[in-house]
């Protein structure tokens, strides 16, 4: 039945002008395809909204009186609730001359809707205009804002219900035993439970009377919201359809608002692995730098050392010429090295002899020949 109904919605706000191509798809737009589809107007709908997590809200008619019937027991037992945790009554008192007890009271009328026992509960705080007054407690409405009407009998708005769902869920640790209740109100198949029952838990308060027919309550979903839906004379089934909207919407949000978040998420992981990989590369070619610049320091200072040797040696060198060029003919002889030159000019002096005495040999051999063969070969 869930998926038959969001089908129909789907269909309905694609076919919905209110919807065209070049209009955002919000929840007002979503209403507005409602409304427009079964002629909901100020006289018979009103409706508020508010995400818990995100502070969205949205409001339609929310100021206007419509009969509350049940769904006036929500401030009513929020208020004595809040009495026990004060201290002012106790779960025992008893309120009616059937020797009911205020926590039997809480039960049938939050759980079962008991409309004798929440009107005591009501008439124990005064007469009306007193009870009514007491309730505004919960209300941010001004009093130029709230109708006089609300005053004459059982009339609320919309936004006076959300004013009430906001204090309980914002004090919700306060009154555990009042939400568990109405996570537990009957009939388990109608208003916001009509299609939503095996969807997500709801905690609510209903109200039919004579043709109105309401109901306000907390989803709890990922991201819990809070609605009040009030109509007359439109049928349970609209205030079937507004829960299904508002909660597709829900969770449509939810998940749009994860992929953006994940989105933003994975962006951010990836801007900050880039920045990681150039701070890694610019602390790679710092270092490169840096060992570039001691190998090329090496190179000099190793270079300035060898000019420095080649310029000692030299040095030393030319000491020593200069040093040599200074020594007498005395100090020459007195050189061991100089010794050793002496047995060389004998043996010098010998070689030139034996070379002479060759040359001079091989000159009269050849005149010898030629004597002995003048008058042969050869002409005197």
């Amino acid at each position: 039945m869930k998926k038959l109904i969001s089908a129909l919605l789907a269909v309905l706000l694609l076919a919905s002008p209110a919807l065209a191509a070049d209009e955002p798809d919000t929840l007002a737009a979503r209403f507005d395809a409602l409304r427009a589809e079964y002629h909901l107007d100020e006289t018979n709908f009103a409706v508020s909204y508010y995400n818990t997590v995100t502070g969205e809200e949205y409001n339609w008619n929310e100021t206007a009186m419509f009969t509350a019937a049940s769904t006036f027991k929500l401030p009513l037992n929020l208020y004595y609730y809040e009495l026990q945790n004060e201290g002012k009554i106790s779960g025992d008192t008893v309120l009616t001359e059937g020797g009911a007890t205020l926590d039997r009271c809480h039960y049938l009328s939050l759980v079962e809707s008991n409309n004798e026992l929440s009107i005591a509960m009501l008439y124990r705080i005064g007469d009306f205009r007193t009870y009514k007054e007491t309730m505004r407690r919960y209300f941010t409405m001004t009093d130029d804002e709230i109708d006089p009407k609300y005053y004459q009998d059982n009339y609320y708005c919309t936004r006076m219900m959300m004013d009430a769902l906001k204090y309980l869920y914002a004090h919700a640790d306060e009154f555990p035993e009042m939400l568990d209740y109405m996570e537990q109100s009957l009939p388990r198949d109608a208003y916001f439970l009509h299609d939503l029952a095996d969807e997500v838990t709801i905690a609510h308060k209903y109200g039919s009377f004579e043709g109105a027919e309401n109901d306000t309550g907390i989803f709890y979903t990922e991201q819990p919201f809070l609605l009040a839906v009030y109509t007359q004379s439109v049928g349970e089934r609209i205030v079937a359809l507004a829960a299904d909207l508002a909660y597709d919407y829900n969770l449509e949000q939810t998940r749009l608002q994860r992929q953006a978040h994940n989105q933003a998420a994975a962006d951010a992981a990836w801007a900050a692995a880039i920045e990681a990989q150039r701070a890694r590369f610019a602390a790679d070619q710092a270092a490169s730098a840096e060992a570039q610049a001691r190998i090329d320091a090496e190179k000099a200072a190793a270079e300035a050392e060898r000019l420095a040797a080649e310029q000692a040696e030299a040095a030393r060198l030319a000491a020593e010429a200069a040093q040599a060029d200074e020594k007498s003919w005395a100090d020459q002889v007195d050189d061991p090295d100089f010794v050793f030159s002496w047995w060389m000019i004998p043996v010098g002096l010998g070689t030139f002899a034996l070379g002479g005495g060759i040359v001079l040999l091989s000159l009269h051999s050849a005149a010898r020949r030629r004597k002995k063969y003048t008058g042969k070969f050869v002409r005197k």
